[in-house]
């Protein structure tokens, strides 16, 4: 932006582009986390909002600088509270939060009041001032532009997936079954269920057994993170060699998001004349596949409510998170319930408005934290549970209540979901339940064992038209699934690859441990 005062042409950029820093900041250290999209939202509102102030002030003082640096003053000084916040809590206990917000305040409006007071009243032209603070805000832009130019040259990867060689199916087109494939997040089998949480699901199995479907009693998922385990389901391959591409020490998620939206499973049917649906999940990795000819729930499809969080903790409304229970959960709260029902919703809708046969994949976030549902559906009121780390603000009992109240209302309108699938079908679907991983339990007595148990122990259902479940075991892992699909229902030859459980820390996703002892497995 070029001003003009005095006579004299004089640049102004820097409440741009302090405007822009605490996107890119947030977006720089959440790199491997965030895809670049998710933070356009965020630089249009605030950039806007930032005008909108600057364009006010200099209405009234007739001033570009000084509007200028007001403008930049206000901007940082908000989004710089959370910052500072931090720092200050992570010395002294939660009893003396409320104090320091308090120091805060005070302190951020007192620079408000006297720095305002003053620009407004000197006679100071503020070039001086002005020329400093474009030159700052440069370097410190440049400086984040450097660290995401850094890592994106340390985690550049060359990745060409096998070829893709497409199957073959002799059944004409209006015998294939539709296919639903519905992932719950950190869904937890019967036995965690009963040895963690002494809560007891097997209405759930004896429910879904009544129906026809085969319920594996001891399922494990292939990788302790959602992204390597997804990307391995939906491409029926171990991933392992991704630890040799990005290397170990990686946070990258960048070529296992790739592997999921353009991925073998969803190649193969669109092959032979399916459609594919995908349900945006929320999560970057399942949010808007590239091979999906339609991606349902996405009305906030360029909207990353991770990043607007981080943003918030950064900024002065974290100061109401004290004052007043934490108001902006609601606004998250609410999102997560919408796209949790509108989901459940719409996929039973998905064959009115077309006769070709679908593959159908849904990701539910659930009952993975947010918990934003009661037992029976209801609105419930916990802080928003949206760490980097996934791990919840609540302590493990009041956590281990609200993941089973969760549970309890998805497996009810699961079950309503699966009734309306297979009784009003044209003809019988194939239905797989599956969870993606089991629940991160944070409780302080529980052993390294327990946690990879835990964790690894995952619910595995399928229904097939036929009933026919000679493919299947008990112990199948995800990375089968859809071989055991195809070769079952298509008549393929794909065979089975060896069931191998991998853990891995999210602070270390590609350091894969291999879990081989028996005690962990039974």
């Amino acid at each position: 932006m070029q001003m003009q005062e005095n006579s004299k042409k004089f640049i102004v950029i820097h409440p741009i582009l302090i405007a822009l820093f605490p996107v890119l900041l947030v977006y720089s250290q959440n790199i491997h986390l965030i895809l670049i999209q998710g933070i356009i939202f965020p630089i249009l509102i605030i950039l806007g909002i930032t005008i909108v102030i600057w364009a006010s002030i200099r209405f009234v003082l007739k001033n570009t600088r000084k509007s200028a640096l007001l403008t930049s003053l206000y901007v940082f000084l908000f989004f710089s509270y959370g910052i500072i916040f931090k720092i200050l809590e992570s010395n002294v206990t939660e009893e003396y939060f409320s104090l320091i917000h308090a120091l805060l305040l005070i302190t951020y409006t007192s620079l408000v009041i006297f720095i305002t007071y003053y620009v407004v009243k000197t006679r100071r032209n503020f070039s001086y001032v002005t020329s400093t603070t474009n030159v700052v805000s440069i370097i410190l832009l440049s400086l984040i532009f450097f660290n995401i130019t850094a890592y994106n040259f340390e985690n550049f990867s060359s990745f060409n997936d096998e070829t893709y060689e497409p199957i073959i199916v002799e059944n004409n087109l209006g015998s294939l079954p539709d296919i639903y494939y519905i992932v719950l997040d950190e869904y937890a089998p019967l036995r965690t269920l009963n040895t963690v949480y002494d809560y007891d699901n097997s209405d759930f199995v004896k429910f879904l057994q009544e129906r026809g479907f085969f319920v594996t009693k001891n399922s494990h998922s292939n990788y302790a993170q959602t992204f390597l385990a997804t990307a391995s389901t939906l491409n029926m391959k171990n991933v392992n060699f991704l630890s040799d591409i990005v290397g170990k020490e990686s946070l990258d998620q960048r070529i296992p998001y790739e592997m999921i939206s353009n991925n073998i499973v969803m190649k193969n049917f669109k092959g032979i004349g399916y459609e594919i649906y995908n349900f945006d999940s929320g999560w970057w990795g399942t949010r808007n596949l590239q091979i999906s000819d339609v991606n349902l729930c996405s009305k906030n499809q360029n909207m990353d409510f991770h990043t607007l969080y981080k943003l918030k903790e950064t900024s002065i409304l974290r100061v109401f998170d004290v004052f007043i229970k934490d108001p902006s959960a609601k606004i998250f709260h609410q999102e997560r319930r919408d796209r949790i029902l509108c989901q459940f919703d719409d996929i039973t809708k998905i064959k009115d408005g077309t006769e070709k046969p679908v593959f159908v994949f849904m990701h539910v976030m659930a009952p993975h934290d947010p918990y934003v549902f009661g037992p029976d559906g209801e609105e419930v009121n916990y802080k928003y549970t949206f760490g980097p780390t996934g791990n919840a603000y609540l302590d493990p009992s009041e956590e281990k209540i609200a993941y089973i109240n969760q549970l309890t209302y998805l497996t009810k309108i699961l079950e309503e979901t699966i009734e309306s699938l297979q009784e009003n079908s044209d003809s019988a679907p194939v239905i797989i339940i599956q969870s993606d991983t089991g629940p991160n339990i944070g409780l302080s007595d529980a052993t390294t064992e327990l946690q990879q148990t835990s964790r690894m122990s995952i619910f595995n259902a399928y229904y097939f038209p036929n009933e026919e479940y000679d493919l299947l075991y008990d112990d199948i892992t995800p990375v089968n699934s859809f071989r055991v699909v195809f070769d079952s229902q298509f008549q393929t030859n794909y065979g089975v690859v060896e069931d191998k459980i991998f853990f891995s820390t999210y602070e270390k996703p590609y350091t894969l441990i291999e879990l081989n002892d028996l005690q962990i497995l039974n």
